[in-house]
């Protein structure tokens, strides 16, 4: 019985930390425009930017930045924004086969507005 309680609390301890591995970083789009009122925004100078990561999960079970890529993605994003109005924000998630794991690469794409110069 003793045998079976350890069995029982060592595969509830591996499966919590499997369950734990496979949480992502949610990103908020809304944090991009904060404190940028839009009748400031000139929209007829728009330009595309985008941002980019990429993590890589080391024989289909070690993973390696691949719950931070979108909240990398997001900043690089939003460093080449510098301060405009972001919007129509797009996402594209792709994968590569590597020898010893897979690569996944997440792309946002958006358009950035600059503030009205006066």
């Amino acid at each position: 019985m003793k045998t079976v309680t350890r069995f029982t609390t060592v595969g509830l301890a591996v499966a919590s930390m499997l369950l734990a591995a496979c949480s992502g970083t949610p990103i908020k789009t809304g944090v991009a425009n904060q404190g940028i009122d839009t009748a400031n925004v000139d929209f007829s100078k728009g330009r595309k930017i985008s941002g980019s990561a990429s993590g890589f999960q080391l024989l289909l079970l070690i993973p390696i930045n691949i719950n931070v890529r979108h909240k990398l993605a997001f900043q690089a994003l939003l460093d080449q924004a510098d301060g405009a109005y972001v919007t129509d924000i797009k996402i594209d998630e792709s994968w590569t086969y590597a020898l010893v794991g897979t690569v996944y690469k997440t792309t946002l794409e958006a358009m950035a507005y600059p503030q009205k110069t006066d």
